[in-house]
C-alpha cells in the first residue's frame, strides 16, 4: 500500500491522539472515529480503524479493572493496563511513521 507522509503522519495522530482523550470523556475512541469516518484515505482509514477498535478494546479493560479494585486485583491490573496501553500507542505510532499498518494485540474488534 503506498502511503504518503501526510497519510502516515495521520495515522500516527490516530494512534497518539486518544492519550490526550483520557482527559476528556470518551476523547480517546472520539479522536481516531472522527478521522476515521472523516478520512477518505485507505492507509489512513485502515489505522484509525484499528486505534479505534483498540481504544473501545481498552475502555473496557479498564473499566474491568477499576471494578476488579473490590477484590484488590485492581492494583496488579491497573499498572499493568497503563503499561500496556501506552506501549502499544507508541508501537503503533512507530510502525504507522514507516507506512505499516500495525495491529493490536489482545484487543477486540468490534469494526472489521
Amino acid at each position: 500500500m503506498e502511503t504518503t507522509q501526510d497519510d502516515r503522519n495521520l495515522a500516527i495522530i490516530a494512534h497518539l491522539a486518544p492519550l490526550a482523550g483520557y482527559f476528556a470523556a470518551i476523547g480517546q475512541i472520539l479522536i481516531p472515529l472522527l478521522i476515521y469516518l472523516l478520512s477518505p484515505r485507505p492507509f489512513v482509514k485502515a489505522a484509525a480503524k484499528e486505534a479505534l477498535n483498540a481504544q473501545i478494546s481498552f475502555t473496557l479493560y479498564g473499566l474491568i479493572a477499576w471494578l476488579s479494585l473490590f477484590v484488590l486485583m485492581g492494583f496488579i491490573l491497573i499498572p499493568a493496563l497503563a503499561i500496556f496501553v501506552i506501549w502499544t500507542m507508541i508501537s503503533a505510532s512507530l510502525t504507522a511513521s514507516r507506512g505499516e499498518l500495525y495491529r493490536y494485540p489482545l484487543i477486540i474488534r468490534f469494526f472489521n
